[in-house]
């Protein structure tokens, strides 16, 4: 299941004993390790090709040697042949994948255990896209007489499969069948109201539509899909989940971070060298971009992951995060695991995620991340994959390849971005007034967009007026905010996930407009160094505290002023900090 890859002997013991391994699991691998060998010597091969690696084994397997790389290699060569419209050629090396399986995977192996069975799961889903691509090209071909029988027994194994009972609607659509075809379509519909309570989806609905359409025609369409569709591609055909596309919609402005983005182009180069998916982390004080950050930059890497773009986040409209079992769901649906086939359990669901992630090179962006235990089950394992993690904690506890931190911007890529919104013209004029509004945003990302909309939307405001406005810190926070996007609000998130004690540091530590050292830090808390010191480690983790460069003294922090404001908003009426608060 694994050709070419080490598997770790941890994974090993858990696929052989998946409820309860032996004391002597790790002997007893060994001893079958030994064996196996033996075997390979008496049939002629050499015990060479089973290897100790690292902390596992690897099975030296070549392409021409195992039916699933053979059938992984037509799948491949076969979708490329339909994307360049050589359908023949299609056909017969999606065919001679399909010839590779001779019933279900392992089927002769009892008890796999969680994570074998997961990867015996995504085999089938491998199997059912091609079995979905192929079809589509036969209808493509103008044959929908081959694949309707075909289709028939598979809607009968599967009634809630909806991309397979719209191939069907179609194939009898095009084979001049409609009534058949229209009749299929409310059975279909019909099965899925009764049992799932839900209105049949896109795929199933343009289907029907192509059957309509047939129907009210002057003169039924010959057997052909071109007939139907004047020539176009066929309505229901499903790409290969693959290639899914599934990217937010790219920000209109992305200005600065030229470094972190060169830095990740680099690291997204170097996938290949070896098996491994990479991780990075991209991390920052709320406000600072890293949603933005990461979304443009995914586009802009699209062309090194032709399996496809995704993104996910825990974040919800309603305010409490999203499930690690919700976020799994999505992404196998998105990765083409029919529905009805995610599993419940959620360490089984997070298995099926990494063998369907494994053999795949594609880019996947995990938004608002709270903690290290939310993201854990996400990422893959084996696979050419880059991952990309946004947080506003700088999660120590993650074991991730890179750490990329984003500050606020610099003063000139600040003017620059509100030039962008607010007009190039305005800031030729006024240079000064919108460095001052760059100031008193702190050149935070979030804080500049929000005063950018606001002076393009009040062609005549009077700029230095509203900058002294802006100036005042007690008005400064009410300034910050647009429609249902603010400052204040963004602050309040990264303020509530602190502990109750960490929030009061934080208040007090406001009340100081000096730059933070470690002793000033326990004389304003009140606190031993030690115990201090925690504390200004924990607000630095959460990106709140800014570490500066030292003076010789001593590690120096910084406190930026909005947040400064909003913790003594917080404060209010002031209170002394206790380490028991």
């Amino acid at each position: 299941m694994n050709p070419g890859r080490t598997v770790a002997t941890g994974r090993l013991i858990d696929g052989i004993w998946p409820t309860s391994p032996p004391a002597s699991a790790l002997h007893n691998v060994r001893t079958y390790v030994h064996r196996l060998r033996q075997l390979l010597e008496q049939v002629g091969d050499s015990a060479d090709r089973l290897v100790r690696d690292g902390t596992g084994y690897r099975l030296r397997v070549e392409e021409d040697e195992l039916d699933l790389l053979r059938f992984q290699r037509f799948v491949g060569q076969g979708h490329r042949a339909a994307r360049e419209e050589r359908l023949d050629i299609a056909v017969d090396l999606l065919g001679k994948a399909l010839d590779q399986w001779h019933g279900h995977p392992l089927e002769d192996l009892p008890d796999l255990g969680t994570d074998v069975a997961a990867c015996t799961v995504a085999l089938q889903e491998q199997r059912r896209a091609a079995v979905t691509e192929l079809i589509d090209v036969r209808l493509r071909l103008g044959q929908p007489a081959a694949v309707i029988p075909q289709l028939r027994r598979m809607v009968a194994e599967e009634p809630f499969d909806e991309p397979r009972q719209a191939q069907l609607v179609v194939a009898l659509t095009l084979e001049g069948r409609v009534a058949e075809a229209l009749a299929a379509y409310q059975e279909a519909r019909r099965v899925i109201v009764d049992e799932l309570g839900v209105d049949p989806g896109p795929t199933l609905q343009g289907a029907l539509q192509v059957a309509l359409d047939a129907d009210s025609a002057e003169a039924r369409p010959p057997g052909g899909w071109s007939a139907v569709i004047a020539g176009g591609p066929p309505p229901v055909a499903v790409d290969p989940p693959a290639g899914r596309r599934a990217l937010p919609m790219k920000p209109p402005r992305l200005v600065g971070r030229v470094a972190a983005a060169h830095q990740l182009r680099a690291i997204a180069d170097t996938l290949g060298a070896d098996e491994h998916a990479a991780v990075v982390l991209v991390t920052g004080a709320p406000g600072v971009g890293k949603s933005s950050f990461a979304v443009a930059n995914g586009y802009d890497l699209a062309d090194l992951f032709p399996d496809g773009q995704l993104f996910v986040s825990f974040d919800h409209a309603a305010g409490t995060p999203r499930s690690t079992a919700d976020l799994m769901r999505e992404l196998l649906v998105e990765l083409g695991v029919a529905l009805t086939d995610v599993p419940e359990d959620v360490r089984e669901r997070a298995a099926v995620l990494r063998c369907t992630l494994a053999d795949r090179r594609l880019l996947l962006i995990i938004d608002d991340v709270d903690c290290a235990q939310q993201v854990r089950p996400l990422l893959p394992g084996a696979g050419r994959s880059l991952v990309l993690i946004t947080s506003r904690q700088r999660l120590l506890d993650l074991d991730v390849g890179w750490r990329l931190s984003l500050g606020p911007l610099s003063r000139v890529d600040a003017v620059q971005l509100l030039a962008t919104i607010a007009g190039e013209h305005r800031v030729r004029e006024q240079p000064e007034v919108f460095g001052r509004i760059a100031a008193a945003c702190d050149q935070l990302p979030l804080a500049l967009r929000i005063v950018g909309s606001r002076i393009a939307d009040q062609p005549g405001i009077a700029l230095p007026s509203f900058t002294e406005q802006l100036e005042r810190e007690e008005n400064r926070l009410e300034e910050l905010a647009v429609g249902d996007i603010s400052v204040r609000h963004s602050l309040s998130g990264s303020y509530q996930s602190l502990t109750p004690q960490a929030r009061a540091a934080l208040n007090a530590l406001a009340s100081s407009d000096l730059l933070i050292t470690q002793s000033s830090a326990g004389d304003i808390l009140h606190l031993p160094r030690p115990q201090a010191n925690r504390v200004v480690e924990d607000l630095v983790a959460h990106n709140l505290l800014v570490p500066v460069d030292s003076d010789g003294t001593g590690q120096r922090f910084h406190l930026p002023n909005l947040l400064r404001i909003f913790a003594r908003e917080c404060a209010a009426p002031p209170t002394q900090f206790s380490p028991a608060a």
